[in-house]
């Protein structure tokens, strides 16, 4: 796919897991590495108290971080996030997508993926 076929409709379709961290790096853009999984690993925990039970396997707090990371090495290789240098970060095309739709990219500032859709 091109940058141009990309659609972050994309999403809609991922695991619970992938979705909160796509949200998470809508949301901040980029992050470095030990502070994106802390981050996430304590909404994971949230959202498991608050009832949610398909994210993760088990809600250990070891098998979350496992599978964190197992998720952001997978949204890399997909072209969702880059990874360099200790952190990780929206890739391009969705960069340019929040530009586009928002006209900046407000990090920290919550957007709703509905607005963000073609």
């Amino acid at each position: 796919m091109t940058m141009q076929s990309r659609s972050l409709r994309e999403v809609l379709g991922m695991s619970r897991l992938e979705q909160v961290i796509m949200e998470y790096f809508i949301r901040h853009i980029s992050a470095g590495e030990i502070i994106a999984v802390l981050d996430l690993k304590e909404e994971v925990k949230k959202r498991i108290k608050q009832g949610e039970k398909d994210i993760v396997g088990e809600p250990e707090e070891a098998v979350i971080v496992r599978e964190i990371y197992i998720t952001l090495a997978s949204l890399v290789k997909r072209g969702f996030l880059v990874y360099s240098n200790g952190a990780y970060r929206l890739s391009d095309w969705i960069i340019e997508i929040i530009k586009k739709k928002m006209g900046s990219l407000q990090p920290g500032r919550p957007k709703p993926i509905e607005k963000l859709l073609d």
